[in-house]
């Protein structure tokens, strides 16, 4: 269930209110080998997602008008080259068509891997997703506070039943986790041993605390309106120097403490006493992206473990706040971690999800898939408006 919950979310997200010609729902199958036989349906809805993603990228071109709605003056983005995450760069039509061969690649690689593994997913697990999913394709949902249409009126139209749409949404995904869990468990065909997790934990991570202080005043102060209406907005006050010194000289000596043994929830408390503050900490355990822009990570990442230190952070006066940072080290944090619940299986996702992108990739390469020409009727202008 990993990777299952967020990408319910996506679902959900990508749901939107369209208008099209009515398409016919048809049993014919789309791609199929010894093993599976996937419905016209799931190629159909794999080329709706993909035709969104594309649309996606293509309002992040400066040949995309936000006022008019308009890619370099024309109402359709199909033939507007695009450039994706991966860094690919190709006309939005074809990019949208190989997007969804990819998608029924991974599928066709998925049943297979299930098969060939013996994998299992719970059944009444997958029997509730089917009454929710039915509801919501039956009768909306809601989404964020607002109300959604059944899904039925966004997907039947272009000829996406019911049973396809939930084999996407939920089986294969259910299938997925599933074959990843028993590809990469210990004693699986590429199992990962503890000693080897925790090792990539440990090289990959980064454990850190810290916790920040205003070094400006803010006050309520009266604003009177062109109106005459008398409101109040908030006022920064930098603190005067002496102040910030103590601040500084305050957090560098917090900064020995810890580097000294001290744990970091004492001198939390130390300072809250001294201040007669109600600061709390921020406390993580996660990977960290090296190429950050933010000064406060920037700062952790270069920070050596079992080290501290003051910084303050901002370049104007009335917006300064000072931090107390300490990084553990990571070695210190790898037993309790993995000792909660789901924990190895995060960790594991973040090791292994790229390689098995490729193993998939590579599976369906080497299988003999029959792709239906029923698939050639299907074209990204169908979900145009």
């Amino acid at each position: 269930m990993r990777n299952f919950t967020k990408f319910l979310c996506v679902i959900l997200a990508l749901i939107v209110a369209l208008s099209a010609a009515s398409c016919s729902l048809s049993p014919q199958y789309s791609y199929k080998t010894d093993d599976v036989e996937l419905p016209i349906g799931v190629y159909i809805y794999y080329l709706y997602n993909a035709y969104n993603e594309a649309q996606s990228l293509a309002q992040k071109s400066d040949k995309y008008d936000s006022e008019e709605g308009t890619y370099d003056g024309n109402k359709s983005f199909l033939q507007l080259e695009i450039t994706d995450d991966d860094g690919k760069t190709a006309v939005a039509e074809e990019w949208i068509k190989d997007k969804a061969a990819d998608y029924m690649n991974k599928a066709v690689a998925v049943y297979h891997e299930y098969n060939l593994l013996g994998a299992t997913i719970d059944e009444a697990q997958e029997s509730e997703y089917r009454k929710s999913y039915k509801d919501y394709w039956e009768n909306g949902y809601e989404y964020y506070g607002y109300a959604q249409p059944a899904l039925k009126e966004t997907y039947e139209p272009y000829g996406i039943g019911f049973d396809s749409f939930f084999l996407v949404s939920v089986t294969i995904n259910l299938m997925s986790d599933s074959v990843f869990d028993a590809e990469y468990a210990v004693g699986g065909p590429k199992g990962v041993s503890d000693e080897e997790l925790h090792k990539y934990f440990e090289d990959n991570y980064t454990s850190y605390h810290y916790f920040s202080a205003n070094l400006y005043v803010s006050t309520e102060q009266p604003v009177v309106g062109e109106d005459g209406t008398e409101t109040t907005q908030t006022v920064n006050t930098p603190m005067p120097q002496d102040e910030v010194d103590k601040y500084t000289a305050d957090f560098t000596a917090y900064a020995s403490e810890l580097e000294g043994g001290a744990k970091f929830s004492d001198i939390l408390d130390k300072y809250n006493e001294a201040y007669s503050a109600s600061a709390t900490s921020t406390d993580n355990i996660t990977k960290m992206d090296a190429d950050t822009t933010d000064e406060l990570q920037k700062a952790i990442i270069a920070l050596e473990p079992g080290k501290a230190q003051q910084l303050i952070i901002g370049t104007e006066e009335d917006s300064r706040q000072i931090y107390l940072i300490y990084k553990e080290p990571i070695a210190d944090v790898t037993e309790s971690y993995f000792a909660e619940d789901g924990k190895r299986d995060s960790v594991l996702s973040d090791m292994k999800s790229d390689d098995f992108k490729k193993l998939l990739a590579d599976v369906a390469a080497t299988l003999s898939i029959d792709v239906s020409s029923a698939c050639n009727d299907y074209k990204p202008s169908m979900f145009e408006s």
